[in-house]
């Protein structure tokens, strides 16, 4: 039986970790970073985050979740899950048209790519919620603090990611107090996640290679499908490139840096 106060700490813990993605819009306020006057780049900028933390927060953790050494077997869940996670977000992309939502309602979401966006983003939490409840599970049993590990790094990711949700959004005149509040219920299934997967660790434990390659499945699918192709009907693609790059490499910094 799991304490309660880890089941408390686990729920606090994805609570803040929901919060920083939240804060990761803020930037967006500064008038100099208006992405409203450079769509474009913005999105460029997004699709850079977006791809990095699909690779570096998801498929290379799961690759590595059941040892540290990468084996050939290991790739087959991750996998699965890239497939399942791009064949959902393919599902979920014929959904999403002018036939399903009112115009108006749609373009103050940053249009399709910005509700994919959401989509995605909300869909890769639930691992991340997961792993924070496992953490704290490990952590009860072996004392090893590794629940605040991962809840602080998943915090810590979680501001450019939310930046990436608040882009399209800003780009399509939403306030700051939206832009934040759509990052933050991206994040809201770490939360709802983490103490389910603390009391069942032993149900869920397993399934995180799958998990995580969904989530990343889902994420890459949006930034091929709809990000990149919007971004370059505004811009010229050296500038999207760059853009990207830019993106990729602030994810991996933060990445490094934890």
């Amino acid at each position: 039986m799991i304490p309660f106060d880890i089941l408390m700490k686990t729920l606090v813990a994805g609570l803040l970790a929901s919060l920083a993605c939240g804060l990761g819009a803020l930037p967006l306020a500064i008038r100099r970073l208006d992405p409203a006057r450079h769509t474009g780049i913005g999105y460029g900028l997004a699709g850079g985050l977006m791809f990095a933390a699909s690779v570096y927060n998801l498929i290379l953790p799961g690759l590595t979740l059941q040892s540290h050494l990468m084996a050939f077997a290991d790739v087959w869940p991750v996998v699965a899950g890239i497939l399942l996670g791009s064949a959902f977000l393919w599902m979920v992309e014929h959904f999403v048209d002018e036939d399903h939502f009112q115009g108006q309602s749609l373009k103050s979401w940053g249009g399709k790519a910005g509700i994919l966006i959401f989509i995605a983003m909300f869909v890769h939490s639930i691992p991340e919620g997961i792993a924070v409840g496992v953490g704290y599970t490990s952590d009860a049993v072996y004392g090893n603090r590794l629940g605040d590990y991962i809840a602080v790094a998943i915090g810590i990711h979680n501001i450019p990611e939310g930046l990436a949700v608040a882009i399209p959004l800003r780009s399509a005149g939403a306030s700051i107090n939206k832009c934040f509040w759509a990052a933050f219920l991206t994040s809201l299934p770490q939360p709802v996640a983490a103490v389910p997967a603390a009391i069942m660790s032993w149900l869920f434990q397993p399934l995180m290679p799958v998990l995580m390659g969904f989530a990343a499945g889902a994420m890459i699918f949006v930034v091929l499908l709809e990000i990149i192709p919007e971004a370059l009907e505004s811009e010229k693609p050296v500038k999207i490139a760059w853009a990207f790059i830019f993106g990729f490499c602030l994810m991996l910094m933060v990445q490094v840096l934890l």
